[in-house]
């Protein structure tokens, strides 16, 4: 994999399936009409591994705590009470954007009930819980590299810690994986995906949700000198040098296919930056969208500037400033892109 990162204003090399999502967002003529800067948005166990004190316990980097098990595995998002907060609301944005669904493929939406449901690299267990609340009869397991999760579930969750990467050892296969939002957390995407395969039940599901960068623009309002931008650029080439791609949704698709997956489909979905758009729903998942990124930006890059770039924490957070300029200006007309892939293990 090359460490040098794309051209940031170059499409991404896979067409999505077309539909409402795909078309360009239409700005709102008076964006700050409705502007409010005083709002106030702003038992663990693997099998394989006992429940050591080193599981429990979180590393201190640049402010913010990060996973104490299996540190060299490099992972590059904190895992602190900050972190969890912005997962939650990260969650919200999703059920915006599905319309309040929990999940896109036609999963337990037809055939017989699920049995057993894996939610990969669950976080904080906020989708796995809710999961579980709308499908009582499932079985929902989550697994994770941080114990982040809450002690009190439904009675049909169980929360594991356990690394993703390493050979898995469940006894009973799944009728659905879902994994969300694990851009950079893998270094081998099409051995998580084959394994996904592997540990599906004749018929079942694997579905991915991802955001991938650079940030798009429709309109041209987003320049390619800007702050944003260059943080994109920066973000991309950090990924790369530490063998964590934050680009690999583009390949889900393809990588599914390869797995043996039949009935792929995928789709793009757009966050915008801030509340720029005149549509109300894509209006207020840009409002949430801001709030997230721009609370949870330093968190989001702190690792990947000093770890493979050299800088420091001081330089970053001078370097950020302007970057949220950028995610608060509503003349700049500009998205994330949100990939959601699912594929079917063949009956």
């Amino acid at each position: 994999m090359s460490s040098s990162p794309r051209n940031p204003t170059s499409p991404p090399p896979v067409s999505p399936d077309a539909g409402p999502e795909h078309e360009p967002l239409v700005a709102d003529d008076n964006p700050d009409a409705d502007r409010d800067d005083d709002s106030a948005y702003g038992s663990l166990a693997s099998s394989s591994t006992s429940l050591a004190s080193s599981i429990m316990r979180f590393r201190q980097e640049n402010g913010r705590s990060y996973h104490g098990w299996k540190p060299e595995k490099g992972y590059i998002l904190p895992s602190d009470e900050q972190e969890s907060d912005r997962l939650d609301m990260q969650h919200h944005v999703f059920y915006l954007t599905f319309d309040g669904a929990l999940h896109t493929c036609p999963a337990g939406k037809e055939g017989p009930p699920l049995r057993r449901v894996l939610d990969a690299g669950t976080g904080t267990g906020i989708w796995a819980m809710d999961f579980a609340d709308t499908h009582p009869g499932t079985h929902v397991v989550g697994l994770d590299l941080s114990p982040i999760q809450p002690s009190f579930v439904p009675p049909n969750v169980a929360f594991y810690i356990d690394d993703l990467e390493e050979e898995w050892d469940f006894r009973d296969p799944f009728d659905f994986i879902y994994g969300r939002m694990l851009a950079g957390a893998l270094t081998d995407w099409p051995r998580f995906v084959q394994r996904a395969f592997d540990n599906l039940s004749p018929g079942g599901w694997l579905e991915l949700a991802d955001i991938t960068f650079p940030t798009q623009s429709d309109d041209g309002t987003l320049a390619p000198d800007s702050p944003l931008m260059q943080w994109n650029e920066h973000v991309i080439k950090a990924g790369h040098a530490l063998n964590h791609s934050i680009e690999e949704a583009k390949k889900y698709k393809r990588m599914m296919l390869d797995a043996g997956f039949v009935n792929v489909s995928e789709k793009l979905y757009k966050w915008p930056i801030n509340a720029w758009p005149r549509d109300t729903k894509y209006k207020e998942i840009g409002m949430w969208s801001e709030h997230n990124f721009c609370g949870g930006l330093y968190g989001l890059s702190v690792a990947l500037f000093t770890r493979a770039l050299g800088w420091t924490a001081e330089e970053l957070e001078v370097f950020l400033v302007e970057v949220r300029k950028d995610l608060r200006n509503r003349s700049i007309h500009a998205y994330w892109p949100i990939y959601v892939v699912y594929g079917q293990k063949p009956e």
